[in-house]
């Protein structure tokens, strides 16, 4: 085969590994390459793939510590969707908060406990557990998790919610295409109570 050929020849099979590679990310669902998520499941994936510094906790996990008290546990959203619903005893804490005001705000709390971040599906949380993972074990914290599969997977499970009047079924969806993984779609709601 002469060079020309054999060029035509690489540039043919890399084509065809990208196509490949579109399609596969397309059929994985990829939130962060397609625009939206396909499944709970591919998004806690990609969650755990995309922050392997932060531990990934199951929801039943969380409760338990949550029932024992050796836990602090930080919900990652805005306040709309913290109003609808939020796991019990939870501190919230904006979206994008720097290390240093939330180091300010929280870092001595942590000492002989187990601090778990959550969100709606846990790219918020994962974002800001990675920031401050590593001050918040230097000052005592057992661990250092997020929720996997956040709120979305907590609620899936049944687990205990509550917004300002007590206990609620509830769940925001965060937006139209994540709020599409709540596995009960009868329990979506974008304000308290409506």
């Amino acid at each position: 085969m002469n060079p020309s050929g054999q060029i035509r020849g690489v540039i043919a099979a890399v084509a065809l590994l990208l196509v490949a590679g579109i399609a596969g990310v397309v059929l994985l669902g990829s939130p962060t390459t397609t625009g939206g998520p396909t499944s709970l499941w591919a998004t806690i994936e990609d969650v755990a793939r995309r922050w392997p510094e932060v531990g990934h906790i199951a929801p039943a996990q969380v409760a338990r510590l949550a029932d024992d008290r050796k836990v602090v546990i930080f919900d990652v959203r805005q306040d709309t969707e913290y109003a609808v619903s939020h796991l019990p005893g939870t501190i919230l804490v904006k979206p994008g908060t720097s290390r240093a005001a939330f180091l300010d705000l929280y870092g001595n709390d942590v000492k002989g406990k187990s601090v778990v971040f959550y969100c709606s599906v846990g790219v918020r949380s994962s974002t800001l557990a990675s920031k401050v993972s590593r001050d918040l074990k230097a000052r005592g914290a057992v661990a250092v998790d997020d929720l996997s599969g956040g709120i979305f997977a907590w609620h899936g499970e049944g687990l205990p919610l509550v917004d300002a009047k007590g206990p609620t079924e509830f769940v925001h969806p965060f937006d139209g295409s994540w709020g599409g993984l709540v596995s009960r779609q009868d329990s979506v709601r974008t304000k308290p109570g409506s």
